[in-house]
C-alpha cells in the first residue's frame, strides 16, 4: 500500500490535530501556540524586522535637524593689557536639512530587501507554528503509544499472575513439578520488568510536552491532568488538495522564496554604490554677537538671519574594486538563496511522499499484527485450558503467553506508527497553513517589558492579552 488511497483533494484543515478526535491534544496545541517561548521569540523577530524596515525607509527621506549654540571669545593678551576688548558672546539658532537623491535606487532597493526580509520573518513564524504543532502532536502520540504498551504489559501481567497461581496450586497437589512454577514465576518477573522502563519513557515524553507548551514539567499534571484520555481516531483521509498547492502551503518554502527575493534586492543596493551620489543640503537660522555695536538682543530680529545652500557629489574612484567585490558578495549570496529555495522545494516533495509511504506501510503492518494478535490470544487461551487438564506442560503456556504479549505490544507500536505517519504528512503538507502571512500577536509580557525599556511595540504587532487563547495559523488564502 503506497498511500494513494489515503488522500483527498479537499483543502487542508487548519486545525488538523482535531481530526484525531482527542480534546486533550487540542488543549495541548492551543497552550503551545500561546506559551511556547521559541514561538514567542519568532514573533519578536518580526518586531525587529519591522523596526529595521522603518530605519531603512527613513534613510531615504530628507534629514532635518535643529541646533543651537552659545559661545564666548576671550580677548588676546594685547587687548587684555590695553583694555580695549573684554571678549564677546555669540549665539545662534539654526535648522539644517540634507537629502541624498536616490538616482540609482540604492535606498529603494534597500527598502525592497527589508520588506522581503520582513515577509520572510513573518512566514518564518508560521513555519515555527507548523513545526510546533507537529512536535506537540508527535510527542503526545508517542506518549499515548507508550501508555498503550503499558496497558498491554499490565494486562498480560495480570494473566501471568493467574497462570502463576494455577502452577503453584497444581504443584502443591503434586500434579506438576517445581519446574512449571519456576517457569511461570520467571515469565511473570520478566514481564514485570518491562513496566518501569515503559513508564519512565512515558514520563519523559510528558516532560517534553510540558516544555513545548512553555511550563515546568512538574506543573504538567496539575494543568493538563494525567488520567486516561479519549481513544484516538485515525483520520479518514489526508486533505492533500491539488498537488501544486503543496508548495504554497509550506511556510518554509515560502520563507525561502522571500529570503531569495530579499537577497536579490541586496544586489541592486550594492550596484547603486558604484555610481555617483548626489546630495542637497541647506541651513537657515539666526546668529548674533555682542561684539562692537552688536547686541545679543538682536538674535531674533530679521537682520540676524543666516541662510546657506549647497550641493555635493561623491564619486567612488579609488575604492571601486571594493564596491565591485561587494556586488559579487551579494550576487553569490543570492545564488545560495536560490539553491536553498530549490532544495527546500525538493525536500517538501520528498517529505510528502515519505509520509504517504509511511502511512501505507504502517497501516498494512497494523492489519497483519491485528490478525496475529487475535491468533496469539486464542493460542494462549487454548494452551492454558490444555495445561489445566494436564494435556500439555507449562512450556507450551509460556511460549503462547510470550507470543501473545509480543503480538499485542507490536500492534500497539504499529498503530502508533500509523498515527505518527499522519502527523508527519500533515506537517509535510504545511500543517494547515493556507498561505496568509498574517502578523501574529506578541506576548503580553514581552510587550510590557519592552514598553518599560523603550517604546510600546504594539504599533508594530497587536499585543495579545494574557487571557486570550491562541488560534491556529490562518487557513485562508491571500
Amino acid at each position: 500500500m503506497d498511500g494513494e488511497g489515503l488522500v483527498s483533494r479537499e483543502a487542508s484543515d487548519p486545525a488538523w490535530w482535531k481530526l484525531f478526535g482527542d480534546p486533550h491534544l487540542e488543549r495541548l496545541v492551543t497552550a503551545a501556540l500561546e506559551g511556547n517561548p521559541s514561538l514567542q521569540a519568532a514573533a519578536m523577530r518580526i518586531v525587529q524586522a519591522q523596526a529595521q524596515l522603518q530605519v531603512t525607509e527613513a534613510s531615504a527621506r530628507p534629514t532635518v535637524q535643529g541646533s543651537g549654540g552659545l559661545g564666548y571669545t576671550m580677548p588676546d593678551v594685547r587687548d587684555q593689557l590695553l583694555g580695549t576688548f573684554d571678549g564677546s558672546v555669540s549665539a545662534q539658532l539654526q535648522g539644517q536639512a540634507s537629502w541624498e537623491i536616490d538616482l540609482w535606487g540604492r535606498f529603494r532597493r534597500a527598502s525592497e530587501a527589508d520588506r522581503a526580509a520582513l515577509q520572510s520573518t513573518v512566514v518564518a513564524w508560521h513555519a515555527s507554528a507548523v513545526s510546533l504543532t507537529g512536535s506537540v502532536a508527535s510527542t503526545y502520540l508517542a506518549m499515548r503509544t507508550l501508555e498503550d504498551r503499558l496497558a498491554v504489559a499490565r494486562a498480560n501481567l495480570e494473566l501471568q499472575a493467574e497462570s502463576l497461581r494455577i502452577a503453584r496450586a497444581r504443584f502443591r497437589y503434586g500434579a506438576v513439578s517445581e519446574r512449571d512454577v519456576r517457569q511461570a514465576e520467571a515469565q511473570y518477573r520478566q514481564n514485570e520488568s518491562l513496566i518501569p522502563g515503559l513508564a519512565a519513557a512515558a514520563r519523559q515524553y510528558r516532560n517534553a510536552l510540558a516544555v513545548l507548551v512553555g511550563i515546568a514539567p512538574a506543573d504538567y499534571v496539575a494543568r493538563f491532568g494525567g488520567g486516561p484520555q479519549a481513544p484516538l481516531r485515525v483520520p479518514e483521509a489526508l486533505p492533500l488538495g491539488v498537488p501544486a498547492d503543496v508548495l504554497r502551503r509550506r511556510p518554509d518554502v515560502v520563507q525561502a522564496m522571500w529570503t531569495a527575493a530579499s537577497q536579490s534586492a541586496r544586489i541592486g543596493q550594492a550596484q547603486a554604490a558604484l555610481y555617483p551620489s548626489f546630495s542637497l543640503r541647506g541651513a537657515i537660522g539666526l546668529q548674533s554677537s555682542d561684539s562692537g555695536s552688536n547686541s545679543l538682543g538682536s538674535l531674533f530680529s530679521w537682520d540676524a538671519r543666516a541662510l546657506s545652500l549647497g550641493a555635493s557629489v561623491l564619486l567612488p574612484i579609488f575604492d571601486r574594486g571594493r564596491l565591485v567585490a561587494q556586488v559579487q558578495v551579494q550576487d553569490a549570496l543570492f545564488e545560495q538563496a536560490l539553491l536553498a529555495y530549490q532544495s527546500q522545494v525538493l525536500k517538501a516533495q520528498q517529505e510528502v511522499e515519505d509520509a504517504l509511504a509511511s502511512i501505507g506501510g504502517a497501516a498494512a503492518t497494523a492489519r497483519s499484527l491485528a490478525t496475529a494478535r487475535d491468533a496469539a490470544a486464542r493460542s494462549a487461551a487454548l494452551a492454558m485450558v490444555q495445561y489445566r487438564s494436564g494435556a500439555t506442560d507449562y512450556t507450551t503456556v509460556t511460549n503462547a503467553n510470550q507470543a501473545k504479549l509480543q503480538a499485542e505490544d507490536s500492534l500497539a507500536q504499529a498503530e502508533g506508527n500509523v498515527l505518527q505517519g499522519y502527523v508527519a504528512a500533515f506537517r509535510a503538507l504545511g500543517g494547515g497553513w493556507g498561505g496568509a502571512a498574517d502578523l501574529p500577536p506578541i506576548p503580553a509580557d514581552s510587550a510590557a517589558r519592552m514598553q518599560t525599556r523603550t517604546v510600546d511595540p504594539a504599533r508594530l504587532l497587536p499585543p495579545r492579552p494574557a487571557s486570550q487563547p491562541t488560534v491556529a495559523a490562518p487557513g485562508g488564502r491571500p
